[in-house]
């Protein structure tokens, strides 16, 4: 009896002492904020960079795995980096190409941390851009998984919050291929007709045009739609500078009196009629169109319209045919550089362009600097190289610029000799080469481009043998998280068989594992660590401790507030209880949802709230004793999800729940018979959400408001859009059935 006692009591202890250490770990101290917050300083910022430079150069090779290793590294390492949007940017599009849509969905959503709060500045130039590209890669990745309600709303952001900017143009397009596809062709028509219709004035590039790119051209004139029919083909004339001339064919807009083409360009030297424009540095590009008739009457008068030529530098290590890129460094061998910039090519003559190259080393970390985490670099030597331009004809136009640097061993006992012509390297230490681009597609500006390889060993030619060795602690999470997944699962399967205790064994297990990889730290990657905390709640759900879930989910939320996963395991948590008929639980785990800081899925969790408010109500309108008691029940329950689903739509209304809100909300009103809210609503329903999926049940809605209204005119309007604009609708035929009673009580009658 004594040792069951001591037994329970030495549990008892040893259980509070691992939640305790269990916290402890979860819980940053004060000081591992600080050093946080030194990393992401200014030494910070110019290592994500670098590492973004280094993964783009690594992209374009095709290293596409290494590549997004990297850019990955920049959005865990530097959390607080401005290169962390761009890298997940160039992720999303990476995975857009591979068609791996979900995933391209999930990292494009760290980019909306981008759009301003209310009361804060506009975007701007670059960041605008980004932000701009990530809700049309997720919108164009909706369409392509045929998700188009959820491709609606992302794209009208563009198209209501950016209007005049290229990408309102593009969400345009996928607008009305996503009615296209579900067959609503007026407004597929309405969407396709926009396609092409503005440009963005405000845009640093709208005056530039940078060489290589395609070159286009937008002509609108109210007398197009006359020559189309007389059949007579629009065209735009276009020459450069530097003395090339070509024509281009143009295209109708649907509205007809807008058209558009384009042609391709290359630097080089001009050869007019070849359909190519040739371009040099500090051309620029006239369009002439020819207005047969203006306003005043005046015939065949030129419109011209002009753009300066620029070209955006890059720099990079090449290998000795300079058309791959360079892996690394060689003792005793040269290092190859190739410079793309066309601003450069200022003569028929081979021009030159200076590049300087750094040999840097980390320098060894004294106990304060140690502290930040942050590599500190000291240069070993640095020269100037010449690059010169690349072509063999007698007028050289290519804007390519190549030059080598021999990389020799550092003697021992002896010190660099600077800006000679050898970099005197050791292997272990990084080439950097730094290029000043004063020109570029936003205008004149000093733009750094950067590119770096590691220095190793002497070119060895016989056969070796490598291998890559896993650091132990690595290993070791991996094989945790590995059997926690594996004691979950079991503990689902043990659970849903009712037994109830070896499930809980199997969770204790599991968390053994998941914490054990909590409690690593910095010795493994973010990454598993966050698929530890996510096992750890969702074991703790299996064995229905709700409120340590939850606890683990703050905790998580607070060190990774960027994270989508406590959205999911709040919404879960929320699901669960719903399914247990445990309805007050349910909003709470929803209401959790809607006090985080940065959660997207806010939309939902107040529809859900609705959804569960509606549920409560019924049951304890079952549970009634009186018919009168009953109805009194069922009228509170349902004023008071009403309410929640009117906060759902009107704070949240760019989610696809706001749509499924507002219908809530109507049938609420019509069943009151409040028909002028009702009508405030549905009209709010076709400004707000022109492209939902159940408008032509809004119209029939509609039509019966408006006629129990007696505003027949209205619903004569409205019956007819029904009818008109969804004539395949299940709600058509009864449209049909009611409108003649409609239009004889419209004439009176």
């Amino acid at each position: 009896m004594m040792n069951s006692m001591f037994f329970k009591m030495w549990r008892s202890c040893l259980t509070a002492m691992t939640v305790a250490v269990f916290f402890s770990v979860l819980v940053p101290s004060a000081e591992a904020a600080r050093e946080r917050k030194v990393r992401e300083g200014g030494e910070g910022a110019v290592e994500a960079r670098r590492l973004l430079d280094k993964a783009k150069e690594l992209m374009d090779d095709g290293d596409f795995d290494r590549a997004l290793k990297m850019y990955q590294s920049i959005i865990e390492q530097h959390p607080k980096s401005e290169s962390v949007h761009p890298a997940a940017l160039e992720i999303g599009r990476h995975y857009s190409k591979k068609r791996d849509y979900e995933k391209a969905i999930q990292i494009l959503k760290r980019l909306r941390a981008l759009e301003p709060k209310e009361g804060e500045k506009p975007l701007v130039a670059e960041k605008r851009d980004w932000f701009l590209e990530s809700l049309y890669l997720t919108g164009v990745a909706y369409f392509n998984m045929r998700r188009y309600p959820k491709a609606f709303p992302v794209l009208r952001k563009i198209t209501k919050g950016y209007v005049g900017t290229v990408w309102a143009n593009q969400a345009y397009y996928y607008i009305g291929m996503c009615h296209f596809a579900q067959e609503n062709w007026s407004k597929a028509i309405e969407a396709l007709g926009m396609v092409g219709a503005f440009v963005d004035p405000d845009s640093p590039a709208v005056e530039y045009m940078e060489a290589g790119r395609r070159f286009y051209v937008r002509v609108e004139d109210r007398d197009l739609p006359i020559l189309a029919r007389l059949k007579k083909k629009v065209k735009a004339s276009v020459a450069t500078t530097s003395g090339d001339k070509e024509q281009v064919m143009t295209i109708p807009l649907a509205d007809g009196s807008t058209v558009i083409g384009s042609l391709p360009t290359a630097v080089g030297v001009p050869k007019p009629g070849d359909g190519i424009l040739q371009v040099q540095s500090g051309d620029t590009i006239t369009s002439t169109y020819t207005d047969l008739t203006d306003e005043k009457g005046a015939i065949n008068v030129p419109r011209k319209s002009t753009v300066k030529v620029v070209s955006n530098g890059a720099i990079s290590f090449m290998k000795g045919d300079l058309k791959s890129t360079a892996g690394a460094a060689y003792l005793g061998s040269p290092c190859f550089m190739l410079l793309l910039d066309a601003d450069l090519d200022v003569s028929d003559r081979s021009d030159v362009a200076t590049v300087n190259v750094i040999c840097r080393y980390v320098q060894a970390a004294s106990e304060d600097k140690g502290r930040s985490g942050e590599k500190v670099y000291v240069t070993r030597d640095q020269v100037k190289v010449s690059l010169k331009e690349l072509g063999s004809n007698a007028v050289v136009r290519t804007g390519r610029f190549s030059g080598q640097v021999k990389v020799e061993a550092v003697p021992e006992g002896e010190v660099p000799v600077q800006n000679d012509a050898i970099l005197s390297c050791v292997q272990g230490d990084e080439i950097v080469v730094t290029y000043i681009d004063k020109l570029g597609i936003t205008g004149p500006s000093r733009r750094m481009a950067t590119a770096s390889l590691e220095v190793l060993g002497p070119l060895e030619s016989r056969p070796v043998i490598a291998q890559d060795v896993v650091i132990d602690p690595l290993i070791r999470a991996r094989k945790g998280l590995v059997e926690a997944e594996a004691y979950l699962e079991l503990g689902r399967i043990f659970k849903s068989m009712g037994l109830i205790k070896g499930a809980a064994d199997k969770v204790a297990m599991g968390l053994d594992r998941s914490e054990m990889v909590i409690g690593m730290e910095d010795t493994v990657p973010v990454a598993l660590r966050h698929k530890a905390f996510k096992l750890t709640w969702e074991l703790q759900l299996v064995a229905n401790r709700y409120s340590g879930a939850m606890a683990t989910c703050k905790v998580f939320n607070k060190l990774y507030p960027e994270s989508p996963l406590v959205d999911d395991a709040m919404i879960g948590m929320g699901k669960a209880h719903m399914e247990n008929g445990d309805y007050k639980a349910a909003i709470s785990a929803y209401s959790q949802v809607l006090a985080l800081k940065d959660s997207r899925v806010k939309g939902k969790a107040q529809f859900r709230i609705g959804e569960a408010i509606e549920a409560r109500g019924k049951e304890a309108a079952d549970a009634a004793k009186t018919d009168e008691k009953r109805q009194a029940v069922l009228a509170s329950s349902a004023a008071s999800a009403a309410q929640a689903y009117k906060l759902c739509a009107e704070k949240y209304p760019e989610t696809t729940f706001a749509s499924k809100a507002i219908e809530k909300v109507v049938d609420y009103y019509i069943k009151t018979r409040d028909f002028a809210q009702a009508t405030t609503m549905l009209k709010q329903v076709f400004s707000d959400h022109p492209d939902a999926d159940y408008l032509d049940a809004m119209y029939l809605k509609w039509t019966l408001v408006a006629f129990q209204s007696r505003d027949y005119a209205t619903a004569l309007e409205k019956c007819d859009a029904l009818i008109m604009e969804y004539p395949d609708s299940k709600y058509a035929p009864k449209a049909r059935k009611i409108r003649p009673t409609i239009q004889r009580k419209a004439k009176g009658k």
